[in-house]
């Protein structure tokens, strides 16, 4: 009997949560109340990584000045991401270890909110490239984010990096976004990777 009613609260909160998407809706509530806990953490892994003579890689330098710096990823959702600090809306957000764009801060807050390539709202200028040409095009999100140019040629396994007017020459190689995959009703689907880092780079201003 007890069985019978768990399975049905389980169904019950599932149903729930897929009509009205109360998780997606909670999510925020959920990290904000957290933030001491997380910012505890924080502040411990700093110690423990001081201690034992350890340096993360993401701190970003342009030539001698420190252009970005790390923030925690507390959590994610669909086209995503939250990490622990107030940072200024439009910042760019990378994988100090991978090299590679993973999003623009959208909101800020003491859990601030990332959104990447796999929102269906992101829309940016990019510049894909092969070893000896480039193209400009614009990249629109989604869970297979698209890209479309307006040359007539095939950019099948090109690279694609975001377009930033500000940090595209100093930190090109830091805005990878992806690969070409291939051609689609009109657009060329873009590969690339949903995996997070636990510790990411903000470029921009930090308050």
């Amino acid at each position: 009997m007890k069985r019978a009613i768990v399975f049905l609260l389980f169904l019950t909160i599932f149903f729930l949560n897929e009509t009205f998407d109360v998780s997606g809706k909670l999510h925020p509530f959920f990290y904000r109340a957290s933030f001491p806990f997380l910012k505890l953490r924080a502040s411990i892994e700093d110690v423990i990584l001081k201690l034992k003579n350890k340096i993360y890689p993401g701190d970003i330098y342009v030539g001698s000045k420190s252009v970005g710096s790390l923030f925690f990823v507390t959590g994610r959702g669909n086209g995503y991401f939250y990490i622990l600090g107030e940072v200024k809306e439009g910042s760019l957000v990378l994988d100090p270890f991978k090299r590679r764009f993973l999003g623009i801060v959208v909101e800020k807050g003491p859990l601030s909110k990332v959104e990447t390539v796999f929102s269906e709202n992101f829309v940016d200028r990019v510049r894909i490239e092969s070893v000896n040409n480039s193209v400009v095009g614009v990249l629109k999100g989604g869970d297979v984010p698209k890209v479309s140019i307006l040359e007539d040629m095939d950019v099948t396994g090109w690279k694609v990096f975001l377009e930033d007017e500000k940090w595209n020459l100093a930190l090109k190689d830091f805005l990878f976004v992806g690969t070409v995959a291939g051609y689609d009703g009109g657009y060329f689907l873009l590969n690339a990777e949903k995996d997070l880092p636990d510790r990411v780079a903000v470029v921009g201003v930090v308050e």
